[in-house]
């Protein structure tokens, strides 16, 4: 069983306030930097480690790549916590994304998009706070690297 408590130590020692400074993160509102075409399973495991305790679904929105179980099955990790919804199943993601950030029955929303309007982000992010929900959005956005939280390593 590997180990993630580095990796949340790691995450937490980065200056966080350099980091809201620099990328508007709240308390509720987090946007990691992935490598575009992969799963961010360093950035997945973090996440669902950190909410497994907590009752409600970790919703992952539209992955670019379609996670399978057995991948996260060396860690120790509740999965059945984890649902997907896959971007075929969705026609409107601003509607699914706010019904999600909206209910009572989500913990943690994960999304992977690039780029929100500034008014749909804060929108987010206000809907986020008010329902004390995480949303984590996932880029692999190049131009906005410099200004992103780190890749996050997950250690053995």
């Amino acid at each position: 069983m590997l180990n993630l408590n580095k990796a949340v130590h790691a995450h937490l020692s980065v200056g966080q306030n350099q980091l809201q400074h620099k990328t508007g993160q709240t308390a509720f509102y987090q946007k990691l930097q992935v490598t575009a075409g992969q799963l961010a399973l360093p950035e997945l495991l973090f996440i669902i480690q950190q909410h497994q305790q907590q009752s409600g679904w970790v919703l992952l929105l539209a992955p670019n790549q379609l996670p399978d179980k057995s991948t996260f099955s060396g860690f120790d990790l509740d999965m059945s916590k984890v649902l997907v919804i896959q971007q075929k199943q969705i026609s409107n993601i601003h509607t699914v994304l706010s019904d999600a950030l909206s209910s009572s029955t989500c913990s943690a929303v994960v999304v992977w998009q690039d780029q929100f309007s500034e008014s749909s982000l804060q929108h987010y992010q206000q809907l986020a706070e008010q329902h004390q929900t995480c949303f984590y959005q996932l880029s692999s956005d190049v131009a906005q690297a410099q200004s992103i939280n780190p890749r996050i390593a997950v250690s053995h």
